[in-house]
């Protein structure tokens, strides 16, 4: 079974329900999703508080 990564742009615009924002986000007023992480973004993100230790 091959694993689907996640595409950030896929979600765009969706309403949001549990799951569909695995590495962070943002969601209107509405419900809607304006904003979502890639995976490689929040790697990277990670990568550079770790740093700060």
């Amino acid at each position: 079974m091959q694993i689907q990564e996640y595409n950030p742009d896929a979600v765009i615009g969706k309403k949001y329900q549990r799951g569909l924002l695995p590495y962070g986000g943002c969601v209107n007023s509405s419900g809607k999703i304006t904003f979502a992480i890639s995976k490689k973004e929040f790697d990277r993100e990670m990568e550079k508080l770790s740093s700060l230790e």
